[in-house]
């Protein structure tokens, strides 16, 4: 069976994850300051931090989106619990945008029409890695002061306008949970427009203390006085060392994606499969990809029978019953997206064998 996802190894780790254990220095230091410049670097934006997962990361969006109960969120209702399940403990209430079913990312449009007086942030996310229309985002949310956050789990090396995912909006967040294209077993990153919020997050990540206190001041960490409360949000030395030795294959991995993609594009040819639409503005990261057939269980157990995984990956949220005290929302793009939508293998994985039975497979079902 031609898996659907795949954990890389990068075959280094082993004596490298002895020699860390032996130092007895697991915790936040010297790897995790390494693996954070190294992303910021892959990322160009220096206002980025590492934390321990992307649900930490947009918690801590959220936390400097400065939101009070009772604001309005507008949000994708097309995307990981992740994204939304955050705001429960702000107190505020989620406004479920449509998304374009060409596309799977948040409509614009759909977002202009549903700010009231209490919105305060809009956030999304980029479906499948490809960019959602970030300039359109970012024009209504800069003409209504409001906060914009990217939640780039999937889309760790897109590029949008030639500039990689990472420094267009308020915040960007990444995910580097086991499956993604880098993955540190589990683990996250928050990139942010301001050095300011950077280095409230820094603080916020570690309960409200700044870890570099005593290389800055000379005096011990414990001498300084905590202003805001915070979390245990900050990555481990473990974490950290697995993603120095991933990043040093990223760029490798996340171009077989890329590759693989374009391929399908070019090559999957068939009426009764839908391919995704393409932004010329923007190059996807394709950390999976969509595909809109009519009637999905039965393309589903036909690439089964031809040992090919698919699955939708997520569902929408505002079917979750921890949503419903929302509202119900009238979302036509979302019903046809999610009726139809389903996933084949384009990973870093495939090979050239893979890939050419998948297209022949897909245009002859």
């Amino acid at each position: 069976m031609i898996p659907l996802f795949k954990i890389h190894d990068p075959k280094t780790l082993g004596p490298l994850i002895s020699d860390l254990f032996a130092k007895g220095t697991i915790t936040e230091g010297e790897y995790s300051d390494k693996f954070e410049f190294m992303l910021a670097e892959y990322v160009k934006n220096k206002n980025t931090s590492l934390v321990n997962s992307c649900t930490s990361a947009l918690t801590l969006a959220y936390r400097l989106c400065d939101l009070k109960e009772g604001d309005e969120v507008i949000v994708t209702p097309m995307t990981c619990m992740a994204t939304n399940v955050p705001f429960d403990s702000f107190g505020v209430n989620l406004v479920f945008a449509d998304i374009d079913p060409n596309t799977g990312n948040i409509d614009p449009e759909d977002v202009a029409k549903k700010i009231t007086s209490k919105t305060k942030a809009v956030a999304a996310v980029h479906w499948a890695g490809q960019p959602f229309d970030i300039d359109a985002i970012n024009d209504i949310a800069k003409s209504n002061g409001l906060k914009v956050v990217e939640d780039a789990a999937h889309a760790l090396g897109a590029t949008y306008n030639g500039r990689p995912i990472g420094g267009h909006s308020d915040y960007t967040c990444f995910s580097f949970q086991a499956i993604k294209h880098l993955t540190t077993a589990d683990g996250g990153a928050i990139c942010s427009a301001s050095p300011l919020d950077d280095e409230r997050i820094k603080k916020l990540r570690w309960f409200g203390l700044d870890r570099k206190f005593t290389a800055k001041t000379g005096r011990s960490r414990w001498e300084q006085d905590i202003t805001e409360c915070g979390y245990k949000f900050h990555m481990n030395n473990l974490n950290a060392l697995i993603g120095i030795e991933q990043m040093k294959h990223v760029e490798d991995l996340i171009g077989k994606h890329k590759f693989n993609s374009k391929f399908y594009d070019n090559h999957i040819n068939n009426s009764k499969v839908k391919k995704m639409t393409r932004d010329p503005k923007s190059e996807s990261s394709s950390w999976i990809y969509s595909v809109l057939v009519d009637d999905r269980e039965d393309f589903k157990k036909y690439l089964a029978d031809c040992g090919i995984s698919s699955d939708v990956v997520h569902v929408r949220n505002d079917i979750y019953s921890v949503f419903k005290k929302y509202g119900k929302s009238n979302l036509p793009g979302c019903d046809e997206f999610c009726s139809k939508m389903i996933n084949i293998p384009v990973g870093w994985w495939l090979t050239e064998e893979d890939r050419n039975k998948i297209v022949s497979v897909v245009n002859e079902y």
